[in-house]
């Protein structure tokens, strides 16, 4: 091999830190249990211990794999060695700053371990970290250097689970597949802010924006302004939309003007799935789970899983069909077998919504959270009903990303408190405070009447005043809870509405007799500890 060049030895001398029909079945559950199984395989020297690691290792050569390179150069990755003659196998993964043609790979530790490393296209050459790529190449590595790699990740990833969209849009109905829409007929839109920089984040874009591209579509993205040139240089349709509910609105007005259903999207979706099956006579968990298990589940697209829902909804029986549609609220739909495959005065996420042509309804732009609850009670309440598919889901993060509505969020919950209050006071009868989730609410829309009615007459704020007590003031549980089970409840009830909302409202007396909220009631709540104020809202 000859002697190393100077940048070979210093890298050998520096220490390295240890870490119906049946469905095809799938060899693996995840690229998480490949890269295992590769880590089995390098520690193990060449050897795995089951026959499913073996067939997945038989089944999946370097080439197919994402730490392949997308352009060959000079280099080899099948005759990679490191300075010290250790073999290194091409991984199933790829970091988000990795350039197109390099490799990346796994190889065994002096300890028995396994780390990840580097080649470049031109030579068989081994490193251990990004700063020595960077300083190799003599430039800074960023997500744009390694997006293309990203999106052959994600391709990879759907060859391995490949879409049944076909057999799944063939469960409609003869009627419901005659409103079917081409895929151009769509206006799909993902709200995204400052993710673009980061890896966790350019693989969760690369992951959506290649469930959209490999079906024909193309998303665009409206992002903040000073993360457009990051999206723009990922390669993806982006513009700016501000912060999230106006950029929401903004999606359905481009949609509008495009004469377009809009679908829109958060950015780290995947996963879509349909489940069809019998619905369980036995309610408890045991027999949801059950009739879980026994469905049979559909990995569709997310193209796939929009054309269904507008199937659904303008199929819908009557004279008023909905104009919003979307998924179940979990990723896991086992709670939904005890009752309707389709509701349609439930709570749709603004994760994965539909919204089709026809409706002037947009979302309220003082909301910065739950913005979404707002909005299907404006479509029920207009439209008369919304569209949910109970056994569709999809796999989110949601709370856990930086960017985007998580950063709208705070650690005491003011924020979220504050947002709650502007629900309550639009829709009394239908938005409530969760029942065991702090700082959640929860949609249940009356049976009959408004659901902008208030319970009992509102307090005038001059008679507030009086009390010395601010009609626009937030109403806040402490961690406090009184005893008494007919007051718990009616501080439960409270919690969250504004001081002129809670004083319509009908709580428990100590006889269980539902009677009007009062001052006095509030006064005493706070005074012993089991509320505070905070505001004005």
């Amino acid at each position: 091999m000859g002697k190393p060049a100077p940048a070979q030895k210093a890298m050998k001398a520096k220490k390295v830190l240890k870490a119906g029909k049946a469905k095809p079945r799938r060899l693996l559950h995840s690229k998480g249990s490949l890269r295992s199984v590769l880590a089995e395989l390098v520690m193990g020297g060449g050897k795995v211990s089951s026959k499913d690691a073996e067939s997945a290792m038989a089944a999946f050569a370097p080439e197919m794999r994402a730490g392949w390179p997308l352009k060959k150069g000079k280099a080899d990755p099948k005759k990679w060695r490191t300075i010290e003659d250790v073999p290194v196998h091409v991984d199933f993964t790829r970091r988000p700053w990795l350039p197109p043609d390099w490799t990346q790979g796994i190889k065994r530790t002096h300890g028995g371990n396994t780390y990840t490393v580097y080649m470049p296209p031109g030579e068989i050459r081994t490193f251990y970290h990004q700063w020595q790529a960077e300083e190799y190449l003599g430039k800074k590595l960023t997500t744009a250097e390694g997006f293309s790699g990203q999106l052959h990740m994600a391709e990879l990833a759907r060859k391995q689970v490949p879409l049944e969209d076909d057999a799944f849009l063939k469960l409609l109905s003869k009627q419901e597949r005659a409103h079917l829409v081409d895929s151009s007929k769509f206006h799909v839109c993902i709200v995204s802010a400052r993710r673009a920089q980061t890896s966790e984040g350019a693989r969760d874009i690369a992951g959506v924006q290649y469930a959209f591209t490999s079906m024909g579509v193309t998303p665009t993205w409206y992002v903040d302004a000073g993360s457009l040139a990051a999206y723009k240089s990922l390669g993806l349709r982006a513009k700016v939309g501000g912060k999230l509910t106006p950029a929401r609105n903004m999606a359905l007005d481009d949609a509008q003007r495009a004469n377009k259903i809009c679908v829109q999207c958060s950015d780290d979706l995947s996963q879509w799935q349909y489940r069809v099956g019998e619905q369980a006579q036995d309610r408890s968990m045991d027999g949801l789970n059950a009739a879980h298990r026994q469905a049979r589940s559909f990995d569709i697209s997310p193209v796939a899983a929009a054309r269904f829902i507008l199937a659904k909804m303008r199929s819908a029986p009557g004279d008023r069909p909905p104009k919003l549609g979307g998924a179940y609220i979990l990723g896991d739909c086992s709670r939904t077998w005890g009752g309707e495959a389709f509701s349609r005065a439930h709570f749709i996420l603004g994760d994965f919504f539909v919204a089709d042509v026809g409706s002037s309804l947009r979302f309220d732009e003082r909301l910065t959270l739950k913005e979404d609850y707002d909005f299907v009670a404006q479509h029920i309440q207009e439209h008369g009903s919304v569209m949910r598919c109970n056994r569709l889901t999809f796999s989110a993060k949601h709370y856990s990303n930086a960017g985007g509505a998580v950063d709208n969020r705070d650690d005491a919950g003011v924020k979220e408190q504050a947002n709650m209050a502007i629900l309550f006071e639009k829709w009394p009868r239908a938005i409530f405070p969760h029942n065991t989730r702090k700082n959640e609410v929860m949609l249940r829309w009356p049976a009959e009447g408004s659901a902008k009615e208030l319970e009992g007459a509102a307090v005038p704020e001059r008679l507030l005043a009086r009390t010395g007590l601010a009609a626009s003031s937030l109403i806040v549980a402490t961690a406090k809870v009184p005893r008494v089970q007919y007051m718990a409840k009616r501080v439960r009830k409270v919690a969250g509405h504004t001081v002129g909302h809670a004083m319509s409202l009908l709580v428990p007396n100590a006889k269980g007799k539902a009677c009007k909220y009062t001052c006095t009631d509030l006064k005493y709540d706070v005074r012993l500890g089991f509320l505070e104020l905070r505001g004005p809202a």
